[in-house]
């Protein structure tokens, strides 16, 4: 007979599996009673283990999970596969953007439990970024005061390049961005170079004005690429700066050379379109590019919360400075800057866009959706 009891031995191993072994082998040689008696436990407790060994084998003889087989808190497996098909999707959403923005009923600390369980990487910030936080001093500005702006090579996006290839769609994508509010505005070209860009900036900026900035108290900041400074000598101009300077008054700002992180808020944003339009949809033609890019915009500045702003959108940044704003200041659509050069050159001989307006050739006319409409009816714009 053995020292020790059962329930003893049960006690001080967490796995106490050979135990079993023996107590199973003894009571095939000899019998349940005899087996409880050697062993110290009662002979319910040799049947259960002697029927899990004749139904599982030695696997029987495991510890079991305790875990219930029915849990009324558990998340149903529907609100799960959604968290798991965001994630998969949105690669850097995290759980309170995914609570807020997508609906899903669940606190960020269970979402982040369901990326654990199938091994999805949490969001994880270096101490060196941490360091280098400016949105306290990026708060200070005004609305419209810095725009970054600054050229994604499309070419290289795995999803993009059978259209690129295929249909001949854009290369490059123009990019400017109001480090204050986030707001975002983007058009396309097959080429890069000084027309394209003083074509995005003429574009971009008569719009501003249209819309009632005061476009002299903007600065314009760029990196040293030859389609905005024409070529790398200090204190040289461009046709791009000319528009910027010379037609409206404004400011051309250079960044330093090999200081990429000076336009840290138009490279974030590339990140995001890349990830949450050109990896998910399939791009067929250069109309296809437009509305798709167009109805990102709006979604991006209209309704999409960001988390390094506080959660706000980039229109309730703009509404808190300057009360209700018109919604087309934030929804521009996007062009073909190909096919506009004219704009540049009416902006060069005319000196302004806006008195007798402008005409945009190949422009799309992308009607806004219902829930379009419905966003700015709740708000009040309609």
């Amino acid at each position: 007979m053995v020292s020790v009891s059962y329930s003893e031995i049960l006690r001080d191993s967490k796995d106490p599996y050979w135990f079993r072994v023996k107590l199973v082998e003894y009571a095939k040689k000899s019998s349940i009673k005899a087996a409880a008696r050697y062993f110290a436990c009662s002979r319910n407790t040799v049947r259960k283990w002697l029927r899990r060994w004749e139904k599982e084998g030695t696997q029987g003889l495991s510890n079991r999970s305790r875990r219930p087989k029915i849990s009324p808190n558990k998340t149903p497996k529907k609100i799960e596969d959604q968290v798991i098909e965001l994630r998969k999707q949105l690669k850097k959403i995290s759980g309170k953007r995914m609570r807020m923005e997508f609906g899903i009923p669940l606190q960020p600390s269970t979402i982040y439990r369901i990326y654990n369980d199938h091994n999805l990487p949490r969001i994880s910030w270096k101490k060196h970024k941490k360091k280098q936080d400016l949105r306290e001093q990026k708060k200070k500005l005004r609305v419209f005061e810095k725009i970054q702006i600054d050229i994604k090579d499309l070419s290289d996006i795995s999803n993009y390049l059978p259209g690129y290839r295929r249909h001949n769609l854009p290369r490059y994508q123009f990019t400017a961005r109001d480090v204050k509010s986030g707001a975002m505005f983007v058009s396309y070209a097959r080429t890069k170079g000084l027309d394209k860009a003083s074509t995005f900036c003429a574009y971009l900026l008569a719009h501003l004005k249209r819309l009632g900035i005061n476009v002299k108290e903007v600065g314009i900041q760029t990196d040293n690429d030859g389609a905005f400074v024409g070529n790398w000598r200090p204190g040289s101009h461009s046709t791009f700066t000319y528009v910027i300077e010379e037609i409206y008054k404004a400011l051309h700002l250079r960044i330093p050379p090999a200081a990429p992180t000076y336009n840290s808020d138009v490279e974030t944003a590339h990140a995001r379109i890349e990830e949450e339009l050109y990896d998910i949809e399939d791009i067929d033609h250069d109309y296809d590019l437009l509305c798709k890019a167009y109805s990102y915009i709006i979604y991006f500045n209209l309704i999409r919360p960001n988390s390094y702003k506080d959660y706000k959108t980039p229109l309730k940044i703009i509404t808190e400075e300057f009360g209700v704003v018109n919604p087309e200041l934030l929804t521009l659509p996007p062009i073909i800057l190909d096919d506009n050069f004219h704009i540049y050159l009416n902006t060069i001989n005319s000196g302004s866009l806006l008195r007798e307006g402008h005409h945009l050739s190949g422009l799309p006319i992308i009607p806004p959706g219902p829930a379009f409409v419905d966003f700015f009816e709740l708000h009040g714009y309609f």
